[in-house]
Formats: C-alpha cells, sequence, structure tokens
C-alpha cells in the first residue's frame, strides 16, 4: 500500500471513531435525561436564545443604569440651580429690605456738639443735620455695605430722610440723638471709608461733634418698615 493510501486509511478510521463517540455520547444523554435526539437540538437551540436574551438584557439593564445616572445629576443640578436661585432671592430681598439682615459690620454713634455757643452763632451750627447723615449713608454704600439702619429704622434705596425744623424724618418716622448708625459689611473697609480725611466723621469731629465708631462682629438689621424700593434693588 502507498503511502498516500494509509494515510486516506487513517482518515477514514479516525472520522468513524468520532462519528461512534458522537452516537455513543448522544445515548448516554438520551439515557441519562430520558430526552430523544431531536429534543436535545431543541434544549441547544432554546440555551442558545436564553444566553442570548440574558446578554442583551444585560445591555439593557447597564443601558438603563446610565440613564438613571444621568436622571440623578440633572435632579442634582436642578436642586442646586433651585437653591442658587433660592439664595439670590434672599440675598435680592435683604439688600431691599424686604427681610432682615445679619452680619459683621461698624457701628457709627454721631451726637449733637456740646460746645457753647458764641453769641453770633446759629443753634442749628451744633446740632446734626438730616444731610450729615445722608452724607454718612451714601459714604457706607459707597463703601460696599450691605444694609444700614439709623436708630433701629432700616434704610433703603427707596428710604428719605428728611427734615422738619429740628426734626429728622426717615421712613416718615421721627428720630432723635444720638444717632446710631449701624452697617453691615466688611468692617474693615466700612471704617476705611469712612475715616477719609475727606469724609463726612472727620468734618464732624473737627467741628467738635462727638463721633464714635466701632467694629462688630455680628449686627441683626430689622426689616424695613419703609417703602418698598422699586427697580434697583442692589448697591
Amino acid at each position: 500500500m502507498t503511502a498516500s493510501g494509509r494515510m486516506v486509511t487513517v482518515v477514514l478510521l479516525l472520522t468513524a471513531l468520532l462519528f461512534t463517540l458522537q452516537l455513543r455520547t448522544e445515548r448516554t444523554i438520551r439515557r441519562s435525561l430520558g430526552v430523544p435526539s431531536p429534543r436535545l437540538e431543541e434544549f441547544g437551540y432554546r440555551l442558545r436564545r436564553t444566553e442570548a436574551l440574558r446578554r442583551t438584557m444585560e445591555e439593557e439593564v447597564e443601558t438603563l443604569r446610565g440613564r438613571v445616572a444621568a436622571m440623578r445629576l440633572m435632579a442634582v443640578e436642578g436642586e442646586e440651580g433651585v437653591r442658587a436661585q433660592a439664595a439670590e432671592v434672599e440675598r435680592l430681598s435683604a439688600a431691599a429690605g424686604f427681610t432682615a439682615l445679619a452680619g459683621p459690620g461698624i457701628v457709627l454713634e454721631i451726637r449733637d456738639s456740646p460746645r457753647p455757643l458764641r453769641p453770633e452763632e446759629d443753634p442749628n451750627d451744633v446740632l446734626v443735620h438730616y444731610t450729615d447723615l445722608q452724607a454718612v449713608v451714601n459714604e457706607l454704600w459707597a463703601a460696599g455695605a450691605e444694609g444700614v439702619a439709623i436708630n433701629g429704622e432700616r434704610f433703603t434705596p427707596a428710604s428719605s430722610i428728611r427734615c422738619v425744623g429740628t426734626t429728622i424724618l426717615i421712613n416718615r418716622r421721627r428720630l432723635s440723638p444720638p444717632f446710631r448708625i449701624e452697617a453691615i459689611g466688611d468692617p474693615a473697609a466700612l471704617r476705611v471709608y469712612l475715616l477719609r480725611a475727606e469724609g463726612t466723621v472727620p468734618y464732624l469731629r473737627a467741628f467738635a461733634f462727638p463721633v464714635s465708631l466701632t467694629t462688630a462682629g455680628r449686627l441683626t438689621l430689622p426689616a424695613s418698615r419703609g417703602p418698598l424700593p422699586v427697580g434697583r434693588l442692589s448697591h
């Protein structure tokens, strides 16, 4: 027998062996499970379908997890947006005097001058005038004050200081000396601005008006009882 003939014989023998093993395996499975051969093929098909369905469901679960994570992120960002808007509303409400305001700041107290008048002097020269208070308030706004109150009367962009005779009116309410001006803001910045050489405080002191200026770690200004500001709500 030639070499090629022997090779063909070996291949045929191996093929027959594999076929025999397959038949034996199939018979063993049928005997152990009591299932005919066509059913085995059906089971295999169903198993493959189940595996494919499982993989599909796993992919869908991952997709849903991604969507849930995205929705949670959107919810968190939405909550942060709402909180930011609420904080801004609160800030504007406090600046406008709608609500009470608390924080560090300064306390300025101004009294009428105790110096004796000379015969030729006007008695009004030793009195604190509404223009003095208005000048101080304007300087506080310029220095970055977040809120101002005079003798417990909250001052807002809509507030007015007027004088009727020797009586000073703020928000149509009478105030009398000493005038205690409380301002919330950076205490150092407010103090430096008020004590400028061209400021109102040095001017009043130069004419013997008692003026005290102290810093406070925490002040609380009441909500305004005066007219509500329209338009500009911040300084």
